[in-house]
């Protein structure tokens, strides 16, 4: 398997030359918890979660330095509150709330598809 068939979950990672070094490799860096804004990440309480803005910001970061093709995002709905009966943003959150935001941070229509359709379909057919 080519290690580029990987997927790295980036949460933790707030410094600039640890994600690079990350997104040199070739793996997949996805951004998920869009929509969850809490103040730090539960399974290691002394690292600060990021915001929506900010894991945006990251994206656009890795996206300038040429690694749009390793990006995908994801929002983890799993429990009954994060829907929108519920009272939770719901499954339209990114494509709602997020999108509009990411081209006010100057990211590309172009950039964007192939975060949110190109990557997945490629990393989800891969042989």
């Amino acid at each position: 398997m080519h290690f580029h068939m990987y997927l790295i979950f980036i949460r933790t990672i707030l410094e600039r030359d640890k994600l690079l070094e990350f997104a040199k490799l070739g793996s997949y860096l996805e951004y998920d918890l869009f929509g969850v804004e809490l103040l730090n990440y539960a399974f290691c309480p002394v690292v600060d979660m990021p915001c929506d803005i900010e894991r945006i910001n990251w994206i656009r970061f890795l996206t300038d330095e040429g690694y749009g093709d390793n990006l995908l995002m994801a929002h983890d709905i799993h429990t009954k509150n994060r829907l929108t009966k519920y009272g939770g943003h719901g499954f339209s959150h990114i494509l709602t709330n997020i999108v509009p935001k990411m081209k006010q941070r100057g990211i590309p229509q172009s950039a964007i598809d192939k975060i949110l359709v190109e990557n997945p379909k490629r990393w989800l057919t891969f042989k």
